[in-house]
């Protein structure tokens, strides 16, 4: 199993514990033996210096006996007095140091009876008896006694002397073991440091410097660089996972060098395309920004004499004065420039050239909904509106000389079919019924086109009243009820009492109407209609929901734009102009209402109608 840098550099720190704990136990055990050696030398010192004391005070004895028994001064008695006193303690003391034997006995049985039978008699007989006689023998005496004692002190003094000699020699032994030891575990601790150091320096540390000094080259931005995979347990792995990851970073390096050309060339296309578009199209960030404009942008702002510092909105409010309505148009910019997220469509006309420009703008997110900037387009529509404004004059001129002829014919036909051109059979009544309600058909598209025509060009003209909608609702079902059941289509009312509101009546009861009419167009035989009126909070609501074909989810966008027919509608040939919704929608929005659609497809669909009812039901 490989070791690992720690492991190894715990092992190597063991071992130099454990050598310094074995050093440290000789060392010690020398320290100690010196210390035992110190007290049995001090101990061998000190039993020589009782010994030394005993045997001066014997001589103190024996001299102030003598130096008494010759001039019976008892001045000299005082050392023999004092020494005689001190004798005991000493003959303990030396009993306590001098080595296990029967020499401390010997003494103190030999200073006892040197004192009893013989130092302290002589100095009784001395004091009565005449100092010629008693000196001799006493001398004598005293001399042999105190040879005795001597005789057995002496030899202890040299053999405890020789014993102190000789632990003093053992201890400056051991001293010198002692320093040789630790001087050997210094150098051996030395030269292990020194080995690890080595050690270590050639399997981790130069391999880490060469990793290092490779990684700041691959900083720099070179590549391909690799270093030995060598070292100590992780070195050697960090030196292996170093070289994968040069060579996975090399092989990154030439796949993001490939992709780079991929897409300056695919940025290269894309630039391209937006410059071949007509739309100007131009990319801001957060802040407003420009990012990226293409060439029709930049040719647009140009003409229009639009400046180039400052934001998105900043720049187009440079051309503020430009404009046909000065007002609508900067309030539309300080609205984009409070509503970032918010997407919009305006329309504005430069009033100087009469050129007419469409905005579109909306928020650009990334893949987590995070605001990345806004996509701007600018396109100018002035041919478009002109083709506009000349289909309606079209539309309303056409309408108006068709409704003349149209008039005249159906009240032609009207008298026909009354016999005032003379009686007619079965089929010619046929026939012209066919006529006439080809004619109604006709007059009522004219009627649409006139009035989308008036719509544009003077706005939605109402009378004002009051206005019933569930009666409203009610006429319109009793109205369209032959036609529901030509057509084998259920259709109901839902009524319930709602109060009135302040309405053009008959532009209302057209509305419902026009949604009635639809729903039946669009529901199959054995389906089935509904219209209701009801009240929700502070509106009247009509609602005329059918089981029919359904509008695409897609498409419901469009449903109340001019001319605009669903694929249902067109895949089925099912006959209409695309001006019904547009026309209620006028009508609801004139009222101060609104019009929605919710609708699956082939279950079928539902519109809905909301007036606001007159403030004085509300009070009430």
């Amino acid at each position: 199993m490989r070791l690992g840098l720690v492991a190894r550099i715990l092992i190597a720190g063991g071992i130099v514990v454990l050598f310094l704990v074995v050093e440290f136990v000789l060392v010690l055990r020398q320290f100690q033996h010196v210390r035992t050696l110190t007290r049995s030398e001090q101990r061998a010192e000190q039993s020589v210096v009782a010994a030394s004391r005993i045997e001066k005070l014997v001589l103190d004895l024996e001299t102030g006996t003598r130096g008494y028994l010759i001039t019976r001064d008892r001045r000299l008695l005082g050392p023999y007095q004092s020494a005689k006193r001190s004798l005991p303690a000493e003959i303990r003391a030396f009993r306590a140091l001098a080595p296990p034997g029967p020499l401390a006995d010997q003494l103190a049985v030999k200073s006892r009876d040197y004192v009893r039978d013989w130092a302290d008699p002589v100095v009784r007989l001395a004091r009565i008896a005449p100092a010629q006689a008693a000196v001799p023998a006493a001398t004598r005496e005293g001399k042999r006694r105190v040879d005795e004692i001597r005789a057995l002190i002496d030899p202890f003094i040299r053999r405890e002397n020789q014993r102190a000699t000789g632990e003093r020699e053992r201890i400056s032994s051991v001293e010198r073991t002692g320093v040789v030891y630790a001087a050997a575990g210094i150098v051996i601790t030395t030269l292990l440091f020194a080995a690890f150091i080595g050690y270590f320096l050639r399997t981790a540390i130069t391999p880490l410097r060469r990793i290092a000094d490779a990684t700041r080259r691959v900083a720099a931005g070179e590549r391909q660089v690799e270093v030995p995979e060598q070292g100590a347990g992780e070195v050697g792995e960090l030196a292996v996972a170093f070289n994968d990851m040069s060579r996975a970073l090399s092989g990154q390096t030439r796949e993001l060098a490939e992709q780079n050309v991929d897409l300056e060339r695919l940025a290269n296309v894309l630039r391209a395309v937006l410059d071949s578009t007509v739309d100007g199209i131009l990319l801001s960030d957060a802040q407003g920004n420009v990012q990226l404009a293409n060439r029709p942008v930049v040719s647009l702002t140009r003409e229009l004499g639009m400046s180039y510092e400052g934001s998105v909105v900043d720049r187009l409010l440079s051309v503020e004065a430009r404009m046909r309505d000065p007002e609508h148009y900067r309030e539309a910019m300080e609205r984009l420039r409070s509503n970032p997220d918010e997407s919009t469509v305006d329309e504005f006309e430069d009033a100087s050239s009469g050129r007419v420009f469409q905005g579109f703008t909306s928020p650009v997110l990334d893949d987590r909904g995070g605001s990345l900037g806004r996509i701007w387009t600018l396109r100018e529509v002035t041919q478009e509106r002109e083709l506009d404004r000349l289909k309606d004059e079209f539309v309303a001129t056409v309408s108006h000389e068709l409704r003349t002829p149209l008039t005249s014919m159906m009240g032609f036909l009207e008298m026909i079919r009354e016999g005032e051109a003379g009686e007619l059979n079965d089929e010619q009544k046929r026939f012209l019924a066919i006529v006439y309600r080809s004619s109604e058909r006709l007059q009522r598209l004219v009627g649409d086109l006139l009035f989308v025509a008036r719509l544009d060009a003077n706005g939605l003209q109402l009378q004002f009243g009051e206005a019933r909608l569930d009666e409203i609702v009610r006429e319109a079902v009793e109205s369209s009820s032959a036609l529901a059941r030509s057509r084998e289509v259920e259709l109901v009312a839902e009524v319930e009492d709602v109060p009135p509101v302040s309405g053009d009546k008959e532009r209302l009861a057209q509305l419902v109407g026009n949604l009635v009419s639809n729903a039946l167009k669009f529901t199959p035989a054995g389906g089935r209609v509904a219209a209701r009126a009801f009240r929700d909070g502070r509106n009247a609501v009509a609602e005329v929901e059918d089981t029919g074909i359904g509008i695409p989810e897609a498409e419901q966008g469009r449903l109340f734009q001019r001319f605009f027919r669903s694929s249902t509608a067109t895949e089925q040939a099912i006959p209409g102009t695309g001006l019904g919704l547009v026309i209620s929608k006028a009508i609801a929005e004139a009222h101060g209402g609104t019009i929605g659609v919710t609708s699956k497809p082939g279950e079928g669909t539902c519109f809905r109608v909301e007036i606001p009812l007159d403030p004085e039901e509300l009070a009430a």
